[in-house]
């Protein structure tokens, strides 16, 4: 007989990993954060672990938390993968994107409701996930990943390269002197996103280096693999992030976080729309690739204007 914590307790592990706020979590799972905090109290009794690291402002998982995370972060996308597939076969009108947790939160779910404005006829699924695909067996019309471009035997087509640079809630930069330089980050902590770290670039250490800040340690500080965990961390005043503008465009435009140096660094890799060759003969794929040029292309004028005074380090 297996032996497994509360369902329910494990549920509010994994939306509390998500989201990294107990809060957002809590409205998920139509519950009160007391309730959320007791489910995950009870998971961590059961284990006899700690699993995250309960913080002025944010919260932040343990090693032990993120190990367990990735494993129950992917079991519970696999499950709402095989329910969707279960109503998704042979439904011409259903198209099926797998992006990046990441990529879906920060990306394509704020902008989704003009697509499906344009598109009222389509049932759009997404699967957020970082695992590989197999487009038949997994049901899946289209992919949008980050890398290098490198995807054989697929159709693939770039949406737009990824560009860094330290981002830093208003509030923070004001209580901690409000000036750009070395100093600051000896006051604060820095804030990783280790989604980057296959490809070696976008990281503290390769942005320090550049400006020739020799004192400050870049690998200190809070370590996330999600980069939109590290936007909202920043958000919440939790530390300076090494933000990719593709994502945390919404948050500056808005006041939430600002870009106090005028330096930025290029990610090393961009995102990648792909899919099988003869998915291309299919009207709803054609027409979602369209969408996404618009919305890259929009968003690329934004990031211009945005960099028209700053210096892109090489």
């Amino acid at each position: 007989m297996r032996k497994i914590p509360p369902v329910n307790a494990i549920r509010a592990f994994e939306a509390a990993c998500r989201h990294m706020q107990f809060q957002l979590a809590a409205e998920e799972l139509g519950i009160t954060p007391s309730a959320l905090s007791y489910q995950i109290r009870q998971l961590e009794e059961h284990l006899s672990l700690k699993l995250f690291k309960r913080l002025n402002r944010a919260v932040e998982l343990t090693k032990e938390g993120r190990i367990l995370s990735a494993g129950v972060i992917e079991s519970f996308e696999k499950l709402e993968e095989t329910f969707a597939l279960l109503q998704s076969d042979e439904n011409d009108n259903t198209l099926v994107v797998s992006t990046g947790p990441a990529f879906s939160a920060k990306w394509l779910a704020p902008r989704l409701y003009s697509y499906l404005e344009q598109n009222p006829e389509i049932d759009f699924r997404l699967s957020a996930n970082l695992k590989l695909t197999d487009f038949e067996r997994d049901g899946v019309d289209a992919v949008i990943r980050f890398g290098g471009g490198d995807y054989p035997d697929l159709f693939t087509e770039a949406l737009f390269q990824e560009i860094s640079t330290p981002l830093i809630s208003p509030k923070l930069f004001e209580e901690t002197g409000g000036k750009a330089d070395e100093t600051l980050f000896t006051k604060i902590s820095l804030i990783h996103d280790e989604s980057l770290k296959f490809l070696d670039g976008g990281q503290w250490g390769t942005w320090l280096e550049a400006m020739n800040y020799k004192t400050i340690n870049p690998d200190k500080g809070a370590h996330f693999n999600h980069a939109d965990h590290c936007i909202e961390a920043a958000v919440d005043g939790g530390g300076i992030v090494m933000g990719r503008l593709g994502f945390a465009f919404r948050e500056i435009n808005a006041g939430r976080l600002i870009a106090p140096f005028k330096q930025a660094i290029s990610a090393k890799g961009g995102f990648y729309f792909c899919c099988p060759h003869e998915a291309l003969e299919k009207e709803k794929v054609l027409n979602f690739l369209a969408w996404l040029r618009d919305e890259a292309a929009d968003q690329a004028e934004a990031i211009e204007a945005f960099m028209e005074d700053r210096l892109l380090l090489t």
